[in-house]
C-alpha cells in the first residue's frame, strides 16, 4: 500500500501544479504596466443586419453614408485611426479599380476634412489575372471568353488620403463558407463555389503577413496588425504580424451571423487573449457589436452594446516589444501535448505490467 507520506506528497505536487500558473499569472497581471504611447482611435458599429439588409436590402450608398456619418460625429482633432467593420463596403470590388469606388471617394472626402486620420475598413475584393502564371488554385475563369481569371477575397484596406491604399486579404478562412476542401480534386465543388457568389465559396488567401503602415501627426510609427473576423482566434498566426513590426491589433468583424447565441461574446473573449499574448492593444470594430477597446492586459476598457448602432472613441497605446509568446508560440500547449503522449504510453506499459 502507498504510505500516507507519499499520498500527501502527491497531493502537494498536484495542488502546486494547479496553483502555480494561477499565482504567476496574477503576479504578472498586477505588475505589468503599459508604456504610454497613445493614439486616438474611432470604432464604427453601423449595425446593419447581415441576413436581411447588408447584402440584399440596404443600398451600398446608404450603408457607406451611415458609416461616414458615424465617423464624422466622433472624430476629433486628435483622431489618428478610424476603423469600419468587415464588409462595411458591402459590394465586391475589382482591386485595380478600387480607388474609384463610391466608398473610397467618400472616405477621401472625410479625410480632406480631417487630414490626420487613416481609415481602415473591410470589403470584398476581386483580383484579375491576365497572365496564366499569376493564377492561383482558387482562380475562376471569366465568362466573357477573354481567357482571364480572377479570385475573390475577404479583405480590409487602409486609406490615408494621399492616394495610397494598403490592402490585406484574409488568410485564415472559414471552412465550408470561405474555403471548400479538395476543390481541385472534385470539380463539382468548384461549380458550387461559383454558384454561391462572391462572399462565399473558395476564396483566395493572402500569402504572407503584412501590416498597415502610417505615422502619427508627431511622427510616431503606427503599424496595424489587420485581423478579419475569425482570424482573431488563431494566436500563433498573429504572432507573425507582431514579429514584422505590428504594434496595434485591429480586428474588423461582422458578428451578426451569430444571432442571439453566445458566439459573439466568445469571439470577443478571444480578442482579449490575443492582447495578452502579444501585449498589443486591440481596436475591435464589429458591424453589429461588440466593438471594443482592449488594453495590453486583456481588460476591456470600453465596449458597445450588442446589435446597436454606435461609435466609440478612445486612446490605445502602441507597443513595439516582442513577447516571449510571439517569439516561441504556444510552448505550453506543445509541452503539455508531449507529456500527454508520454503519460499515455506510461499508462499502457503500467497496465501490461500489472496484468503480468
Amino acid at each position: 500500500m502507498v504510505s500516507q507520506r507519499i499520498k500527501i506528497s502527491r497531493s502537494v505536487v498536484f495542488v502546486s501544479l494547479l496553483l502555480c500558473p494561477f499565482i504567476i499569472s496574477k503576479v504578472i497581471f498586477n505588475t505589468y504596466e503599459e508604456e504610454s504611447n497613445p493614439v486616438e482611435v474611432v470604432l464604427l458599429q453601423p449595425n446593419i443586419d447581415p441576413y436581411n439588409d447588408k447584402f440584399n436590402g440596404m443600398s451600398e450608398y446608404d450603408q457607406i453614408d451611415r458609416l461616414i456619418e458615424l465617423a464624422e460625429d466622433k472624430i476629433t482633432s486628435n483622431t489618428e485611426l478610424v476603423f469600419g467593420p468587415e464588409t462595411a463596403f458591402p459590394m465586391s470590388y475589382w482591386e485595380h479599380e478600387i480607388d474609384a469606388i463610391y466608398g473610397v471617394k467618400k472616405v477621401n472626402e472625410l479625410i480632406s476634412r480631417h487630414p490626420k486620420i487613416k481609415f481602415i475598413v473591410g470589403l470584398s475584393s476581386i483580383k484579375l489575372y491576365t497572365e496564366k502564371k499569376d493564377r492561383t488554385r482558387t482562380s475562376r475563369p471569366m465568362k466573357d471568353g477573354s481567357g482571364y481569371y480572377y479570385d475573390f477575397y475577404n479583405s480590409v484596406m487602409q486609406i490615408d488620403g494621399e492616394n495610397e491604399i494598403q490592402l490585406y486579404r484574409k488568410s485564415q478562412l472559414v471552412l465550408g463558407l470561405e474555403r471548400i476542401s479538395f476543390i481541385s480534386k472534385f470539380k463539382f465543388l468548384e461549380d458550387l463555389a461559383l454558384d454561391l457568389g462572391g462572399a462565399t465559396g473558395s476564396l483566395g488567401i493572402e500569402k504572407e503577413p503584412l501590416v498597415f503602415n502610417s505615422t502619427t501627426s508627431d511622427n510616431r510609427e503606427i503599424r496595424v496588425i489587420p485581423a478579419i473576423c475569425y482570424e482573431s482566434i488563431y494566436s500563433e498566426y498573429l504572432t507573425e504580424f507582431a514579429k514584422i513590426g505590428g504594434n496595434l491589433l485591429g480586428i474588423v468583424t461582422n458578428d451578426g451571423w451569430w444571432g442571439s447565441t453566445p458566439g459573439y461574446e466568445h469571439h470577443l473573449a478571444y480578442s482579449r487573449l490575443r492582447a495578452i499574448e502579444l501585449r498589443r492593444s486591440v481596436a475591435r470594430s464589429a458591424n453589429t457589436g461588440i466593438s471594443a477597446f482592449i488594453n495590453q492586459k486583456g481588460e476591456i476598457m470600453q465596449q458597445s452594446v450588442w446589435w446597436t448602432q454606435d461609435a466609440l472613441i478612445g486612446n490605445v497605446n502602441l507597443n513595439n516589444k516582442i513577447t516571449f509568446y510571439a517569439n516561441y508560440g504556444d510552448y505550453i500547449g506543445r509541452i503539455a501535448a508531449f507529456f500527454a503522449v508520454l503519460l499515455f504510453f506510461w499508462t499502457i506499459v503500467k497496465s501490461v505490467r500489472f496484468k503480468k
